[in-house]
């Protein structure tokens, strides 16, 4: 074959055996003859009518037609297996989707969680206090979304030092709070990370911290605001192995974090108007309103009450005399130690400038004035010192329980407001309705003289 013939066959046949591979070996044949005929015409048309005269050049043409046919077939015969295959895996692709029903139950199992959350969040988002029965909804959701037992969720106080449980699991016992900063809970509290019980990647000091809680931990993660931790969630047990849902785990916890979030909003846009700016507490309005609903609860389980009345006495002079952010500091300070101690279902807000307010659910007289009187001892200890305080600031409080009667709540806040102004009348640190009145204070006697409130504040002894 000439250069002549050689020099346009070469590239039509790579052409060809191109075009053949990507359409089948049908449409390679039908490629293959187009390109023949072309090249045929092309060769008459640049070597003239003469080439047809020499028997070399026609069988050179004929040789090199039939080489570009069969090119194409032969190309294309390869592609046959692959495009069944392809229109096999094209039809088989659904049934391979379908067949592993887990993740397809799982996912179902998620999108009715966000359901049941919504409609959870429409029946109690106007509780008093939502936090138990939120509580109950996440148990239960972790439960139907990842087959999570046992589970306990604490929310990180104001302090940021301690973990109280949603629902106080006794209502006579003191509430059991985990710290912040210790142990595998306060590890992830404090990073950020969920635990992971047989996870590699973790290492074993990680192991070694959840073996010392004492008690089986499974899985354990943070609730986070952005950089914010709002509280953290203890599973105790799952009923599959960790590693091999670690992926639907790292959902449900989104899931979790995401409902505990809009919890919090909400509530948040509920107490706006509601909370004190200077100590975070209730405003007296929303304080009767939470405490009448919760004295109608108590009264309808049959519990006893018991409201107190704590006064700050000399904080209106600190504002009087232009320090009122010392005044501010004070009430700040106290209403902190008052929130950490007081319980989850308890009231507590704050009456006026100088007054705050808290009603005690399910303790009568008797034990009412034991709690109070430690929280006093407490202030007493915490602010007492005069270096600090540029005007004299005297603690004291009245306390009256709901007795074997059901007086409403108008009538336990105005009769702990007179055990309140009996205790300054009688220089007490502590009037409760069930404490007898003291003896009237003479002016020689050397013990009933002295104020014990005053003293304890570290303040000049008042005379009477």
């Amino acid at each position: 074959m000439s250069l002549t013939l050689l020099l346009p066959w070469f590239p039509i046949l790579l052409g060809v055996g191109v075009g053949g591979r990507l359409l089948g070996r049908n449409r390679g044949l039908a490629l293959g003859f187009l390109c023949a005929m072309f090249w045929t015409v092309l060769i008459q048309a640049s070597a003239g009518p003469t080439i047809w005269r020499e028997p070399w050049s026609v069988a050179s043409i004929v040789i090199g037609a039939v080489a570009i046919f069969v090119m194409g077939g032969w190309a294309g015969q390869d592609i046959v297996p692959t495009l069944t295959a392809l229109e096999s895996d094209s039809t088989t692709t659904p049934a391979l989707i379908t067949v592993d029903a887990e993740p397809r139950a799982s996912l179902d199992r998620l999108g009715l969680l966000l359901d049941q959350f919504e409609d959870w969040l429409e029946e109690h988002q106007h509780d008093a206090d939502p936090w138990p029965e939120f509580g109950e909804f996440l148990r239960t959701a972790l439960h139907q979304g990842c087959g999570a037992t046992h589970v306990k969720p604490y929310r990180l106080l104001s302090e940021g030092a301690e973990l109280a449980p949603l629902r106080e699991p006794d209502p006579f016992a003191e509430v059991r709070r985990l710290s912040a900063r210790r142990g595998i809970v306060g590890h992830v509290v404090t990073t950020g990370r969920p635990y992971l019980a047989g996870d590699p990647c973790q290492g074993e000091l990680v192991d070694a911290l959840a073996e010392e809680a004492g008690t089986s931990i499974a899985w354990c993660f943070a609730v986070t605001q952005g950089t914010q931790r709002l509280g953290a969630v203890v599973v105790g047990q799952l009923d599959a192995a960790p590693d091999r849902q670690r992926p639907l785990l790292r959902i449900v916890e989104l899931l979790i974090r995401r409902f505990w979030i809009s919890l919090s909003e909400s509530i948040r846009g509920r107490t706006a108007g509601k909370v004190d700016p200077v100590c975070g507490l209730y405003t007296r309005p929303a304080f009767l309103e939470a405490a009448q609903y919760s004295l109608r609860e108590s009264y309808h389980q049959g519990e006893p009450v018991a409201v107190a009345v704590i006064a700050l006495e000399g904080l209106r002079e600190l504002s009087d005399s232009g320090r009122w952010e010392v005044a501010d500091d004070l009430v700040r300070e106290v209403s902190a130690t008052l929130r950490a101690k007081v319980r989850m279902d308890d009231r507590l807000g704050r009456f006026d400038g100088s007054r705050f307010i808290w009603l005690l659910r399910r303790v009568d007289s008797e034990l009412a004035t034991l709690i109070v009187r430690q929280i006093m001892n407490r202030l007493i200890s915490l602010y007492g010192d005069e270096l600090r305080r540029p005007a004299p600031v005297v603690i004291r409080c009245g306390l009256v329980g709901s007795g074997t009667e059901q007086p409403d709540l108008r009538t336990l806040v105005s009769r702990a407001m007179g055990q309140s102004r009996r205790a300054r009348l009688e220089k007490m640190i502590l009037a409760a309705d069930c404490t007898p009145p003291s003896p009237p204070l003479t002016k020689g006697g050397s013990g009933g003289s002295r104020d014990p409130t005053a003293k304890a504040m570290g303040h000049p002894e008042a005379i009477a």
